[in-house]
């Protein structure tokens, strides 16, 4: 029987490739237009003009370089995950393409070792940021409540503890209500922010069938100021924009937690055959070409946005792309 080839992957793809392919195209193609388009010194050439008059061959004058001069061999890797909204069935996708190596030396260096599994408790990494975003994309929608719950300062909370049990409490209080009323009880994400920058306050997300807002504020009792929303989702990102603002906090502890009874995001679904390596090169030069391959490899959605960076040492690139089917 033949043997399986193993490929070497199991690095973090986010971290090796932080550099933004527009910066570095740009800024790499202009130092070449400057010595080879027109001699030093030359009385009234004026580089700025031509650059731009010339920048989308620039960019393929460097695009191509990044190509040519790859200096190991691998082949792309395809990670996608879909997030279907349990209220409305709209699913946003999200498509990673990033190398993969034939051997374990060519791999990028990097911090971490291997992928890290999404953490609750952690929203410094960005793929935890990435998971609680989808939590939130497919749990939450039209009607749900978004609300910002503080403490004054005769209620302040003396540590991160204190901070959770108030929280808790306020849910345990939610939910005899529902229980009351023959519901179950509620959905949430919460995020925290106690730090010495900003008065101590939480984001919530949670379920809003049946739920008054202002008997919801009433319950909370550690502060006259709260701040309460219905949730209006936007037509492809759902609320994208939403769990990207709160799990974003500028302060505090950036940790957050949720309840048992969320739908969980699928695990990604993970090919080797989706997209070839010179097709990835020719997406990663012209953005008509990724929106295009990105449609035909996933028919029935809308491509989105995307980004692209690429790995200096490797020259390999790395596209994100989002895509939705309502």
């Amino acid at each position: 029987m033949k043997k399986k080839k193993h490929y070497y992957d199991d690095y973090d793809y986010i971290e090796a490739y932080q550099v933004d392919i527009n910066k570095t195209v740009k800024r790499n193609a202009f130092a070449r237009f400057k010595t080879e388009a027109a001699p030093e010194g030359w009385p009234g050439y004026d580089f700025e003009k031509e650059y731009k008059e010339q920048s989308k061959k620039l960019e393929e004058w460097e695009l191509e370089r990044l190509v040519r001069e790859g200096k190991v061999k691998c082949i792309y890797r395809t990670s996608t995950i879909k997030s279907k909204n349990v209220k409305s069935g709209t699913t946003l996708l999200e498509a990673q393409v990033y190398p993969s190596f034939f051997s374990q030396a060519e791999m990028p260096q990097t911090k971490m070792k291997r992928e890290t599994k999404p953490s609750q408790k952690n929203l410094n990494d960005k793929n935890s940021r990435r998971y609680l975003i989808r939590l939130a994309c497919i749990n939450f929608g039209k009607g749900d409540i978004w609300g910002t719950f503080g403490w004054d300062d005769a209620h302040k909370p003396g540590d991160m503890q204190q901070a959770r049990k108030d929280v808790k409490n306020f849910i345990a209080k939610i939910n005899r209500r529902q229980k009351k009323a023959g519901r179950e009880n509620i959905k949430y994400i919460y995020i925290i922010a106690v730090d010495d920058h900003t008065r101590p306050h939480f984001h919530i997300l949670m379920t809003g069938d049946g739920i008054d807002r202002d008997e919801l504020e009433g319950l909370w009792d550690k502060c006259q100021r709260c701040n309460t929303r219905r949730i209006k989702p936007d037509d492809d990102f759902l609320i994208t924009g939403l769990a990207t603002y709160i799990s974003n906090n500028p302060h505090g502890t950036k940790r957050w937690c949720s309840s048992k009874n969320l739908v969980k995001p699928p695990d990604p679904q993970r090919s080797y055959s989706k997209f070839k390596a010179p097709k990835v090169e020719k997406m990663a030069k012209n953005y008509e070409d990724l929106k295009a391959g990105m449609e035909k490899a996933y028919p029935g959605f809308k491509f989105l946005d995307a980004e692209v960076k690429h790995n200096g040492v490797t020259a390999a690139f790395y596209i994100y792309a989002r895509m939705v089917r309502n």
